[in-house]
């Protein structure tokens, strides 16, 4: 599994330096991690992982499933061939998908071509680092040539580098100028030449290192990028801050605990800060710093010598931290000469606890200050206070002459009232006593009348009963009516006319058939 992740990593570094794309570009390091661990073996497979849709099949599919068939290639491929293992002469046995085969099989021919995309394959795998004596530098288009020389036997390395990545160095290359490059190798097909392709490029030695210093200082120097005048004043309190150093040195933790307690906000890059690679660090931290809202750039390191401070003498450093918008700490220690970065820095203390003393300064005043305010307040406001207890006292003691004199009449007012409260009292008290005794008197004749009304009212009622008509219809009684009139007499009906009459249990409709009157006499 170990050696097909490093064929697929191999692989698609090989692709990508030829196409001039990023690596991601070709295949994402996620992509490469869910090959080793599904081992897809069909185009369904494959494309079933995230990142390999159709059209990356289309391109390197059947490359992608020849690796995982033969499991990442044999794993000593330049033992196969009866080399020793630290010799440079493995060949990978997998290229543009075919699986080439094993010493011991059948002899295959290749093409030049082939052959050559096979010995590139392998020898973009080998990383290296290579130290020499330039020669024959020229520029030419968009990078630079030059060879560099072995200085004990002569040997001869043919370099290329981009004119991009000669630049970040900020080097002057001369005539048997040793350097250190960092870079893989290749053989360039049109030609057949074996080239080193350098990424990074460093000095060599204390005297060139000192002579690339002395000359970008007077260069900077000359347009005027020390100039005190140049130099910000950092804001008071500072909250927001930028810090790029490297995540592993003790550099970060001593600057961490030493920063107060005060509420900052750190945004943090981390950066190597040594090394050629370290100048592209910076650069990259010192472009995403820009776009954030900080109050002040931090940068730091520890001591070193001239030769490991190199990127922090960078020109393209120096200049990027000299047109940073917000105000910059460097703090990068140093034996003798001082890094050109904090030459051109706005404040330049020596150790990262020297600059989480500038930043807290501040606000340690200001809290100083307020300790000092408070503790003055508190002892004014007790002066304050006794002096106004004294003062209260007095007008104390004042009032409390004046309101005798004053009360005095109101205490009597209050006696007076006293005794006319107590004499009302015992008024109402009395004639408490005397309604109480009217009160049973009434109530006594109350139920006299109210026996007396009852009696009338039973007597009344009975002679109301006496004289009730139905009453007397009940008796055998009936009562006559006419048109609606009560009949008193026979001259009120006429024979042969009917009229009604009332009986206790309902009414009967009679017809006169004859009248004879009743001769009183």
């Amino acid at each position: 599994m170990a050696n097909l992740r490093s064929v697929l990593h191999a692989w698609r570094e090989s692709e990508a330096a030829k196409k001039g794309v990023e690596l991601f570009r070709v295949l994402p390091n996620s992509a490469i991690d869910e090959i080793v661990r599904a081992m897809p073996k069909t185009k369904e497979e494959l494309t079933a992982i995230k990142g390999i849709k159709e059209a990356k099949y289309n391109q390197y599919g059947a490359a992608i499933l020849n690796m995982v068939k033969e499991g990442g290639g044999a794993e000593t491929p330049k033992a196969a061939f009866g080399q020793k293992p630290d010799e440079i002469t493995a060949i990978s046995y997998i290229v543009d998908g075919m699986v080439l085969p094993k010493p011991k099989e059948e002899r295959m021919l290749y093409s030049v071509s082939t052959y050559l995309d096979i010995v590139n394959r392998e020898l973009w795998r080998m990383r290296a680092t290579v130290k020499g004596e330039v020669t024959s530098f020229k520029e030419q288009g968009k990078a630079v040539y030059f060879s560099l020389r072995d200085a004990e036997d002569g040997s001869m390395l043919s370099v290329f580098m981009w004119m991009s990545d000669f630049a970040l160095a900020g080097i002057t290359l001369a005539e048997g100028l040793e350097v250190i490059l960092e870079g893989r190798s290749e053989i360039y097909k049109p030609s057949g030449r074996f080239s080193f392709r350098a990424e990074t490029i460093e000095l060599v030695g204390e005297g060139a290192f000192q002579k690339a210093y002395n000359e970008l200082k007077k260069k900077l120097e000359l347009e005027g990028l020390f100039a005190p005048e140049r130099k910000r004043q950092l804001k008071e309190h500072p909250i927001r801050i930028g810090l790029v150093t490297s995540r592993s040195g003790a550099v970060i933790h001593d600057f961490l605990n030493n920063l107060g307690r005060f509420g900052y906000h750190v945004v943090f890059v981390d950066s190597r800060v040594e090394g050629a690679g370290a100048v592209k660090d910076i650069l990259a931290a010192l472009t995403l710093l820009e776009s954030k809202d900080i109050d002040v750039l931090v940068l730091v390191r520890g001591g070193g010598s001239l030769e490991s401070l190199q990127a922090f003498n960078n020109e393209h450093v120096v200049r990027k931290v000299a047109t940073f918008p917000a105000v910059t700490i460097c703090a990068i220690g140093h034996d003798k000469d001082v890094p050109l970065v904090q030459l051109v820095a706005d404040y330049a203390p020596s150790t990262p606890t020297a600059t989480t003393i500038l930043l807290n300064a501040s606000w340690e005043h200001t809290i100083h200050e307020l300790q000092t305010l408070s503790r003055g307040l508190i002892v004014r406001f007790e002066q304050d206070v006794w002096r106004m207890q004294d003062a209260l006292r007095t007008v104390s003691g004042e009032l409390e002459t004046r309101l005798d004199v004053l009360i005095q009449p109101f205490r009597l007012l209050i006696t007076s009232f006293n005794d006319s409260v107590l004499l009302l009292a015992r008024q109402l008290s009395s004639k408490k006593d005397e309604l109480h005794y009217s009160s049973k008197t009434l109530l006594e004749q109350y139920r006299q009348q109210r026996r007396f009304v009852l009696e009338a009212l039973a007597s009344a009622a009975r002679s109301v009963q006496q004289n009730d008509p139905l009453r007397q219809l009940k008796l055998g009684y009936s009562i006559l009516t006419h048109g609606g009139k009560v009949v008193r007499s026979i001259a009120d009906i006429a024979v042969g006319q009917s009229f009604d009459a009332r009986l206790s249990d309902g009414t009967l409709v009679v017809e006169t058939k004859e009248k004879h009157p009743i001769n009183d006499k």
